[in-house]
């Protein structure tokens, strides 16, 4: 049974969302969907993906430091897209969250939207897709080639109604950036849990403003 990787620091950032390196060859995108009352969740892997269904995206933002990335709901909620078998402090091979070309401008889109952005989420489960890993040698030529089956993260959004998936790869590069090794790993959701100084904090501040005083006030 897989085991679920130390969570990375989360972060409350915002960057760009380009395409990581080493991006899997253009194909057409094609994985199993779950039928009306149906469930391919794996509980024993972070949490089930449904627990997204119903809940409005309005923020998106990738660390450049871990390959997570999180999500930010109109109800104060925040998850992750995490790789499993990642560890921060032993990050070996480079990970990267991909995902299929139609997602990317729709994450891009809330991105760059902030506030004004408005996806929710009807549909959300875990699917496995099967991709071919490889190792090539000198002069890129592939040494040896295999198929291999892994975990990923499949929703649908009410404004467009496609399915979109997101997968982890592994890879790694030779002295001129050409990408001598490649393969996948299980990604996995977590709810990110604001901590106590955090409450705090953001209670702290809506005391501040109700107690300030106008010019009127005074």
């Amino acid at each position: 049974m897989p085991q679920s990787s130390p969570s990375p620091p989360s972060s409350d950032i915002s960057e760009p969302l380009t395409p990581p390196p080493c991006q899997s060859p253009a194909r057409k995108l094609t994985f199993s969907i779950p039928r009306k009352g149906e469930s391919f969740d794996d509980a024993a892997l972070g949490l089930s993906p449904s627990v997204l269904v119903g809940r409005v995206l309005k923020r998106v933002s990738r660390s450049s430091t871990h390959p997570v990335i999180t999500l930010y709901f109109t109800d104060n909620t925040t998850y992750q897209v995490r790789v499993d078998g990642y560890d921060p402090m032993y990050p070996g091979l480079p990970k990267a969250i991909e995902t299929d070309p139609e997602l990317e401008p729709i994450l891009n889109d809330i991105e760059a939207a902030h506030a004004d952005a408005a996806y929710t989420i009807v549909g959300a489960t875990t699917t496995t897709l099967t991709d071919r890993a490889y190792q090539s040698g000198e002069h890129g030529k592939k040494d040896a080639e295999w198929k291999q089956s892994h975990s990923a993260l499949a929703f649908k959004f009410k404004e467009e109604g496609k399915w979109h998936c997101m997968w982890a790869t592994r890879a790694e590069f030779d002295a001129l950036g050409r990408c001598t090794f490649r393969s996948y790993d299980d990604v996995y959701l977590e709810k990110v849990e604001r901590s106590q100084s955090q409450h705090k904090k953001a209670k702290g501040k809506r005391r501040g403003r109700k107690g300030k005083k106008t010019g009127s006030d005074v």
